[in-house]
């Protein structure tokens, strides 16, 4: 029996469920070993400790391949000491051999996330469960820890958003990568923050629903309607704001209003059955 709970024997029995399953949320060793294996018993105890050491961000999982000739078939062991690393529910990375304590810690740090990216997860996991000052904790202790990681900050100004904090969430954004701009989340929060910037320069809604009854051809009343709209997450009558000025002309002004429609399509992300119906309705008026 293994002392911690970082380390496990492996079997048919457990292989799907702590094995394959679980890396996806944890990056799993594999140590293919036998009794009769000499160089294993040099390597084995220092990946025992590594995985004492490390606290959990990867486990170790030993493989009796006298015991366990199925799962040493199904990956092609043909000698041991053998290494090998999964994410994902993929192999990332092997070694064969006994290795000495510093190559096993470089070949386990290629692997492993970052702290930074590890205190991401965990800010992710408050934000979900409603704890948004804690997240907010783990995202700027992940940035001091990794200044290169742009997912946090396009979390924070995610998080600023959600209390209109423009000038603040275009701080973050303007801190990333040229590269991150290219991302779904980093467009989606700068698409959220375009809306609210129109939102704050447009007449009210009572006003521009006006200007619409007295000229429904208004397409600039409509798009900053629907900018209001947007800003206030009342998706669904944004959204037909602008299918109703693609049904009127689809072509105004090099067809922005299709062009928006898409856009805020991706920051009801929270309401897919919403966005595909009105997917299929622009899809039909272009047809």
């Amino acid at each position: 029996m293994n002392a911690s709970a970082h380390i496990f024997d492996v079997t048919v029995e457990n292989f799907e469920t702590d094995v394959i399953a679980a890396s996806e949320t944890t990056p799993i060793v594999l140590d293919f070993w036998a009794e009769w294996c000499g160089p294993c018993k040099t390597l084995t105890p220092i990946l025992e400790k590594l995985a004492v050491e490390y606290g959990g961000r990867f486990r170790l999982a030993k493989v009796d391949t006298e015991a366990q000739q199925e799962i040493a078939s199904m990956f092609g062991i043909r000698s041991i000491p053998t290494v090998i690393a999964l994410k994902g529910q993929k192999p990332v990375s092997a070694f064969q051999g006994a290795q000495p304590e510093a190559r096993v810690r470089e070949f386990l740090d290629k692997i492993l996330p970052s702290i930074g990216e590890e205190k991401l997860g965990k800010a992710k996991a408050k934000l979900d469960a409603g704890d948004i000052e804690g997240a907010i904790d783990e995202l700027k202790v992940a940035l001091a820890l990794t200044p290169s990681l742009d997912s946090a900050r396009v979390m924070l100004a995610d998080i600023a958003m959600r209390d209109n904090r423009i000038d603040e969430a275009k701080q973050y954004l303007a801190q990333c990568k040229p590269v991150t701009q290219m991302d779904e989340d980093f467009q989606r929060v700068a698409f959220r923050i375009e809306a609210a910037e129109q939102a704050g320069n447009s007449p009210e809604a009572a006003a521009l629903r006006s200007r619409i009854a007295k000229d429904e051809n208004d397409h600039d009343a409509r798009l900053q309607l629907a900018a209001v709209l947007v800003n206030e997450s009342q998706f669904e009558p944004a959204f037909q704001t602008l299918i109703e000025s693609v049904q009127l002309d689809r072509n105004w002004n090099e067809q922005a209003a299709r062009k928006k429609l898409i856009e805020y399509f991706s920051l009801a992300k929270e309401q897919p059955e919403l966005v595909r119906r009105f997917r299929q309705a622009l899809a039909a008026t272009l047809n």
